[in-house]
């Protein structure tokens, strides 16, 4: 490995472990946090891959400090890099690996958001890179010479690793299957390409049995999520925005500028043109289409970026190359400074913002501030837990009452940072779209019983009508306390608990939907 790639990736992981070890989780990765606490072949939005790193990353869940639970996505951040350093130098050569390796560290999707927050992506991203450098070597064996049985096993494996990641890995075997029927049409004939495709659906037959055992659950959530309806170009135009900023708006340039030098240019060869563009382009053009009809996560497409970083990195190249003029380290060094400034200002205003850019309305105070997810969970755990076991102590409240919700979030930021120090279950009372793995969670739990009451914890940014949530399961509400949460000086939001009493039992989430 080259001294300058080594420095990269060791500056790169120190400044993600800072980071992770000052933000508190934000939604998504509270609840993939509960992956772990259950390890199951599929779970209700994901297949496994996630929970089981986090159950590496965390020794067996013995260190569960944020830090831990995120070291398995730093971990395969570094590893990413050093595999999108491999790629490139067999794309075109040495130095388009080291500025792949530098655009994949600026790239906020691979370095901050799948690369130090811990997420379905944290280790797709190596086994996405891994299949596409298994795939490079597929491709580039002669059309008239046959493909060596290891490489077609190897892709095959690798491809099924990263579906059990997340299932849009499969948009690997769209891009290979594109390329073939595109440019070599003899790979066709070859068994190796069906042993191959079969020896993924082999690998990822877990999700489809847990599927079948669970009246696919999975799939008939995402098929809501992405079905079609009426167009809504604010959707698209959110999309394509977001899409472009998770890529950072340098590299996105860079992206897109080399994609129109295409026209006029010859940077890289045919065949490694043919080859990014086959894989960067099907999913962010999948993703940007259905975007046209429902709101879409911007790093649902990140894959396809990064891809498309190396047509970038290759037109840096070329113009270094080329011209001894072209001030390559202005580029580098533009990218790498918008990632750490983005960083840093926001790890500034998530721990310093004077109280709360979201609503200023008392009831649903702070809500559409997405940094409250990253801040204040720790604060209100501490006044909670002071103010229970005073509760308990002065018989102001039984012991061992039961926390409930019926959200995902805050459930899962509830859960690990208030339930767990206490040593509580937190319950999940309501529907099952709303509640997702709590389903199942439920089952591994001191269960509800009829009659029985519950502590309920409503975070003001996440503000409910108890009425229209609560008051058909349980018959009364009682207000117990409100905790006010303080940032820069100034109230960011409140913490509202109340006492359920009397429950019914005649929720969904306590149903059977393998019935």
């Amino acid at each position: 490995m080259p001294q300058r790639l080594k420095y990269l990736i060791l500056l790169a992981t120190l400044f993600r472990l800072v980071a992770a070890s000052l933000v508190e989780f934000g939604n998504d990765e509270a609840y993939y946090f509960l992956y772990a606490l259950d390890l199951q072949p599929n779970y209700f939005d994901h297949p496994l891959g996630v929970g089981l790193l986090i159950r590496l990353s965390t020794f067996n869940l013995l260190l569960t400090h944020e830090v831990f639970v995120r070291l398995g996505a730093i971990a395969c951040a570094a590893i990413g890099t050093w595999l999108a350093y491999q790629l490139g130098t067999r794309l075109k050569n040495e130095q388009t690996g080291w500025f792949v390796a530098v655009l994949y560290t600026a790239s906020l999707h691979t370095s901050l958001i799948a690369g130090t927050f811990i997420i379905p992506d944290s280790p797709q991203v190596v086994f996405w890179l891994l299949s596409l450098l298994i795939m490079h070597d597929l491709v580039a064996v002669p059309a008239d010479q046959k493909v060596p049985m290891r490489t077609w096993l190897l892709f095959g494996l690798s491809v099924g690793v990263t579906v059990l990641c997340k299932v849009h890995g499969i948009f690997l075997w769209a891009s290979l299957g594109l390329y073939i029927l595109i440019y070599i049409p003899s790979r066709l004939r070859d068994p190796g390409l069906y042993i191959s495709v079969f020896l993924t659906a082999i690998v990822i037959s877990p999700i489809i049995i847990w599927n079948i055992q669970n009246d696919f659950i999975t799939f008939r959530f995402h098929s809501d999520r992405v079905g079609g309806g009426w167009i809504h170009l604010d959707y698209f135009m959110q999309a394509l925005l977001g899409q472009l900023l998770y890529a950072n708006p340098v590299n996105a340039a860079l992206i897109l500028f080399s994609l129109w030098k295409l026209r006029s240019t010859s940077f890289l060869q045919r065949d490694g043109v043919r080859f990014i563009l086959l894989n960067g382009l099907p999913i962010i053009l999948v993703v940007s289409l259905m975007a046209l009809f429902n709101p879409m996560l911007p790093h649902w497409s990140g894959s396809g970026f990064m891809v498309l970083s190396f047509l970038g990195a290759a037109y840096l190249d070329e113009r270094v190359t080329q011209s001894a003029d072209f001030r390559i380290h202005r580029v580098l060094r533009g990218t790498l400074i918008a990632m750490g400034g983005l960083l840093l200002v926001s790890l500034l205003v998530i721990q310093f913002y004077p109280g709360t850019f979201g609503s200023k309305n008392k009831k649903e105070f702070g809500d559409n501030d997405f940094t409250l997810d990253l801040y204040g969970w720790k604060h209100f755990s501490a006044d909670f837990t002071s103010w229970l076991h005073d509760q308990e102590d002065q018989r102001k409240l039984p012991a061992g009452l039961p926390i409930v919700s019926n959200k995902w979030f805050p459930a899962a930021h509830i859960e690990y940072y208030v339930a767990r120090p206490l040593n509580k279950p937190v319950i999940g009372v309501g529907r099952i779209v709303d509640l997702h793995q709590y389903y199942w969670l439920n089952q591994q739990r001191p269960p509800l019983q009829r009659g029985d009451s519950a502590l309920c914890i409503v975070p003001s940014n996440f503000h409910m009508i108890l009425e229209e949530s609560y008051y058909r399961n349980f018959t009364s509400a009682e207000l117990l306390h409100v905790f006010y949460s303080y940032r820069g000086g100034k109230m960011a939001r409140y913490f509202t608990v109340y006492l359920l009493k009397d429950y019914q039992k005649n929720d969904e989430v306590h149903e059977d939907i393998r019935r």
